[in-house]
């Protein structure tokens, strides 16, 4: 688990200064890289992700977001959609709504509106994939 994160973050260093692209944040790419074998979650994460980016526009437009504001709402929006899709998905028989930990919808969303959406979840792709591959060859040998 320790080099899963410190190769994700890592990473994510090496590839923002050689792209000036975000993956995500710095610390995204590694948590998806820990949760590789569950989908569900990743995607969840990304659904979350891009329903904050709506929630904060919305909210933008009755109230002035700028700076560490606009981070903060965008934490609290990730936070308080993944508990209603959880507690909705429950009481519907579903099971909890998966994503990936409480903060990294909303540190993903930010970056989707920073830099668009592609290009981030592109990012976001090809260094957990990196990282992913890194773990696989560590437990290899």
């Amino acid at each position: 688990m320790n080099t899963t994160l410190l190769a994700g973050i890592l990473f994510s260093l090496i590839f923002t200064e050689l792209t000036d692209l975000s993956p995500g944040g710095i610390i995204v790419p590694a948590y998806f890289a820990l949760y590789a074998a569950s989908p569900a979650r990743m995607a969840g994460t990304v659904l979350i992700a891009l329903l904050s980016m709506g929630f904060v526009r919305l909210l933008s437009s009755c109230m002035i977001l700028y700076g560490r504001r606009r981070y903060a709402v965008y934490l609290i929006c990730g936070i308080l959609l993944k508990w209603l899709l959880s507690t909705a998905g429950f009481s519907l028989g579903f099971g909890s709504f998966l994503s990936i930990g409480s903060l990294i919808p909303g540190i993903l969303g930010r970056e989707c509106e920073r830099q668009h959406i592609f290009p981030t979840l592109l990012s976001l792709a090809a260094v957990t994939a990196a990282t992913v591959l890194l773990e696989m060859l560590i437990r290899i040998f």
